[in-house]
């Protein structure tokens, strides 16, 4: 899956007829034909169902610009835990750092993982923001294809005033307590965090991520808040180290969630936003609240 495949892929996304159905990970520990699914209040069809035994493509999106020894661990870590996983997954490899770019398609061999892994360098500009719609876009048009268990695990160790374009707004009176700087300085952040947020409303697959360097300011606060935005939307997840002896168990337990996720394809009628229920007598449900009809 080389750039240009990317590009026809995100372009026929976005410019296809309206869906019939749509996609949404689920985790439950009740059987399939004991969920009930309604989109606001309305019972829906499940047209299919696949489960944590069906196949899996992991695209795995590496915006790593800052700590080689936090990407060595989270490197280690995620060799390890899908070798265990067995078979039925399969992993591809992009990095956001100075756009997106494919490094590898997916592949079940982990040794091969291993090798394109140990060949990505840890400098840049962090991208995150900058391709986070784009790879929900690809993701969806590969999940649409077969029926198959597909979902993205960032790994980003970036921090907003590393970004080219600048989302810092400086004091510009420091002695004046009073100054509107002040109050607004993370403004540009919370814009930009918007913006992706509404276009991921209509993503279909769950978006993961592991920010191997957590930072406490108010900047990168705001920042961090939106990556668990964005996870929150498609039913994905996000996790932030503060060290570097947590990344093993960050890793594990990520994948644990991902490897765990059933897909239901409903069939659905909506305009707009709409909230989703999934409910099963004596098991508990989580996925998403709710979704945009692409």
């Amino acid at each position: 899956m080389g750039v240009a495949v990317l590009t026809i892929l995100a372009v026929s996304l976005a410019t296809g007829s309206r869906a019939e159905t749509f996609k949404t990970p689920v985790w439950s520990d009740a059987r399939v034909a004991d969920l009930e699914v309604a989109v606001d209040g309305t019972p829906v069809p499940v047209n299919s169902v696949q489960t944590p035994n069906d196949h899996l493509i992991l695209l795995l999106v590496l915006d790593t610009v800052k700590y080689p020894d936090r990407f060595d661990a989270a490197r280690e870590a995620l060799v390890a835990n899908l070798t265990e996983l067995g078979p039925n997954y399969y992993v591809g490899v992009l990095t956001a750092q100075d756009g997106l770019v494919v490094r590898q398609d997916p592949v079940r061999s982990r040794r091969r993982l291993r090798e394109r892994l140990e060949a990505i360098d840890v400098r840049g500009i962090p991208g995150l923001l900058d391709v986070v719609v784009d790879v929900s876009r690809v993701a969806d048009a590969t999940l649409n294809s077969a029926d198959i268990r597909l979902a993205v695990l960032f790994l980003t160790d970036g921090e907003i005033e590393d970004y080219r374009g600048d989302y810092t707004i400086p004091v510009v009176n420091p002695s004046d307590r009073s100054d509107l700087s002040r109050r607004f300085g993370a403004q540009l952040i919370l814009e930009r965090v918007r913006s992706v947020a509404d276009s991921l409303e209509s993503a279909q697959a769950p978006l993961f991520f592991i920010h191997l360097a957590r930072r406490h300011d108010e900047l990168n606060e705001v920042y961090q808040n939106g990556i668990s935005e964005f996870a929150s939307i498609t039913g994905g997840q996000a996790l932030f180290a503060q060290a570097l002896q947590e990344i093993p168990a960050l890793v594990e337990q990520i994948l644990d969630e991902i490897a765990s996720h059933s897909v239901l394809t409903l069939e659905v009628d909506c305009e707009g936003p709409v909230r989703l229920q999934v409910t099963s007598s004596g098991a508990g449900t989580r996925h998403r609240d709710s979704f945009r009809c692409p």
